[in-house]
């Protein structure tokens, strides 16, 4: 459906443009939900109340109304028609109404593409005074994620994104082979069971010597013991500490006090970390 505003001006609802004779030089897209509103208030002549206009448009059509909302797309409306020279296309009206304005000229003049609703409306013989929205219309090729407005790409849009994409997935593959040809290998942990006569207990270091391990079980069995755990058969232990030689305490330490079952040996761990620990 179009409609000629003033005698000059074109607007489109379908296509959600407004334009002048002019090969497109002067066209302006509307935003899908402005398009919705502008259709709607054009559609409903005289003063109108904000909260009918943010059910009809906003609500009624899964969308989130607020007076902000409402607001942010008359002044797009507004600012769109001024580039037109077409001031106050919509007048505020004292008691939080509105209303398209009354000194414009506005009239169809293609009247042949209706909304599918709108049609099913006229063969049941049913008033179409409740219009249906542009934001049902299915001319729109995006339709906007939780309640924002995205125009639609142009070929050119799209073809920019298929190479940005492409550039991409290059990137990807280049930094995943140089991550196979690196000369730097992944060190995997592996955990080093200590003799122990009570826990079931593994380090993350090897025990060189018996001075070490008894070393390792001693600050084992003083952590252990501050924090109030107790070793037996259904647990295994996860122990380390940054100063080796306890010049000033254990340093960082790490306990994981951990369940086991048949099928996993660290089933469910309870983990302390202290980043000093004297």
């Amino acid at each position: 459906m179009k409609y000629k505003i003033n005698d000059f001006l074109f607007y489109d609802v379908t296509d959600a443009t407004l334009s002048l004779n002019d090969s497109g030089v002067s066209d302006t897209q509307l935003s899908i939900t402005a398009n919705a509103l502008l259709y709607f208030l054009i559609q409903h002549p005289g003063i109108i109340t904000r909260d009918e206009v943010m059910k009809k448009v906003w609500d009624d059509n899964g969308l989130t109304s607020s007076n902000g909302n409402l607001n942010q797309y008359l002044s797009m409306l507004r600012k769109a028609f001024r580039f037109y020279d077409i001031d106050n296309i919509v007048v505020s009206v004292p008691r939080g109404r509105i209303e398209i304005n009354p000194d414009l000229v506005i009239e169809i003049v293609d009247d042949c593409q209706v909304h599918p609703l709108i049609q099913q409306e006229e063969e049941d013989g049913t008033a179409t005074e409740q219009p249906v929205s542009p934001l049902l219309s299915p001319s729109p090729k995006k339709q906007p994620l939780f309640g924002e407005d995205l125009p639609p790409q142009t070929e050119e849009q799209e073809k920019n994104w298929l190479m940005a994409s492409a550039v991409l997935f290059t990137g990807a593959l280049v930094l995943l082979w140089t991550a196979i040809i690196s000369e730097r290998s992944i060190n995997i942990l592996q955990l080093n069971q200590v003799q122990n006569s009570v826990c079931e207990l593994f380090s993350t270091e090897k025990m060189i010597n018996d001075e070490m391990q008894q070393s390792y079980n001693h600050s084992f069995t003083a952590v252990t013991n501050a924090l109030g755990i107790e070793c037996n058969k259904e647990r295994r232990f996860v122990f380390y500490y940054g100063d080796k030689f306890q010049n000033k305490g254990l340093g960082r330490t790490f306990l994981a006090q951990c369940a086991k079952n048949e099928n996993n040996p660290y089933a469910y761990c309870d983990n302390y970390f202290y980043y000093s620990w004297k």
